[in-house]
């Protein structure tokens, strides 16, 4: 156990990071359509740096720091609408949220809100004036008045923890009034939850009053929604469905780990539903994949990932700079059919991020050769052997602002 909440750690802090960059002599200072993050590690993997900059578009280019604005080493921007959020996440570097907005092109600061210490503030969901900030180290969604940066109030999540008084709040959700906040429940001291304890679990609170109405369960999975670094690990598809995103301790304690569903108009998991990575055979690898990192939903069904093999991890300590073991994937989330996209190189795990822009997929990869953005078109089933869009350190998030 000692071995895994280290791995466990490490993984959330490494897998949790994002920052950018700018090209201060051909992006004209950082105006675009285009968001990018890159991070730039300490040799504990644990702390460093993270930045954040606009780009004009997605053509062959490296970006350097010199002008890139600072983020949270903790967790990647999370964009909604013209507004970038930075929060301090897991790692706890900052005891701020930050909120900055793409004005004419540019990023420009909003405010921020002083956060007490050890809140680990790790995602961000917002309607109207209100923002819902779960507070997974203190059992808490604490609900800001974004337009201002002040505080409305809070949700007491307590009465909802297994095993302690704290559920361990993540990434949210709203869909007909109603916030769907996936729950980690991690065992009291770790950074995994009870391996006897095999129930994922999602809070569902009536956005018009801030009450939380029930949490919902189901058995065989576990840790609803990624921690942080994936903000896109609950989301809806065209019909209204709700998918989630469990990681189960990293694949680490023997759970089901993949994607549960909520239907439309139900409040409940869909008992007919599981896709379990776990016990996925994907065409081209000799192993199982064990969670899935990053996940990005592009319609019909499709949805693209990267996922983790933890077989092919160092023994008996990993290597999280030079380990090879997350693959970008394809998933047919209607069919429950995975494949590997071919053409694109194993990454680290300071590599994993996927996003959709236009009619391409970009993976955010560390591979062997080369750190960057590397492409996909699915239309032609074409990959870029190499970063597209290449940073100094590691690449994050890459976002484009319709």
């Amino acid at each position: 156990m000692k071995f895994l909440s280290q791995l466990t750690l490490v993984s959330l802090l490494i897998l949790s990071i994002v920052s950018c960059k700018k090209d201060d002599d051909n992006n004209e200072n950082g105006k675009g359509d285009i968001l990018i993050s890159n991070l730039i590690p300490n040799p504990d993997g644990v702390s460093g740096s993270a930045y954040m900059q606009l780009i004009s578009n997605v053509e062959p280019k490296e970006y350097d720091n010199q002008t890139a604005f600072p983020a949270s080493y903790g967790v990647p921007p999370v964009v909604i609408g013209k507004d970038i959020y930075l929060l301090p996440g897991w790692s706890m570097l900052t005891n701020k949220i930050e909120k900055y907005s793409r004005i004419n092109g540019e990023l420009v600061k909003q405010g921020q809100y002083d956060l007490n210490p050890g809140t680990g503030a790790n995602a961000i969901t917002v309607k109207g004036n209100k923002a819902y900030v779960s507070l997974c180290m203190q059992g808490k969604i604490l609900i800001l008045d974004h337009t201002n940066m002040t505080k409305i109030g809070e949700i007491d999540l307590s009465k909802y923890g297994e095993g302690d008084n704290n559920p361990d709040p993540a990434i949210s959700i709203i869909r007909d009034d109603l916030l769907y906040v996936g729950l980690n429940q991690l065992a009291s001291g770790q950074y995994n939850p009870d391996p006897a304890r095999a129930t994922a679990d999602v809070l569902i609170i009536d956005t018009k009053t801030d009450k939380p109405l029930k949490k919902i369960t189901k058995d065989g999975f576990s840790m609803a929604t990624k921690p942080e670094a994936d903000d896109k690990s609950i989301f809806m598809d065209e019909k209204g469905d709700i998918y989630i995103n469990c990681i189960s301790g990293f694949g680490f304690i023997g759970h089901g780990s993949g994607m549960l569903r909520i239907k439309k108009g139900e409040t409940e998991f869909d008992d007919s539903y599981a896709l379990d990575i776990t016990k996925t055979t994907i065409p081209g690898i000799n192993h199982k994949a064990d969670y899935l990192i990053n996940i990005c939903y592009a319609g019909n069904g499709i949805m693209y990932a990267t996922a983790n093999i933890n077989a092919l991890y160092s023994k008996p300590e990993p290597n999280y700079f030079a380990d090879m073991c997350v693959v970008p994937l394809k998933i047919d989330i209607y069919n429950k059919t995975v494949s590997k996209i071919s053409g694109i190189p194993m990454s680290c795990n300071f590599g994993f991020s996927v996003n959709c822009i236009g009619n391409q997929v970009f993976f955010g990869l560390a591979t062997k050769d080369d750190k960057g953005f590397y492409s996909y078109n699915p239309a032609t089933d074409k990959a870029s052997t190499a970063p597209v869009v290449k940073v100094k350190g590691y690449p994050g998030l890459i976002y484009e602002f319709k």
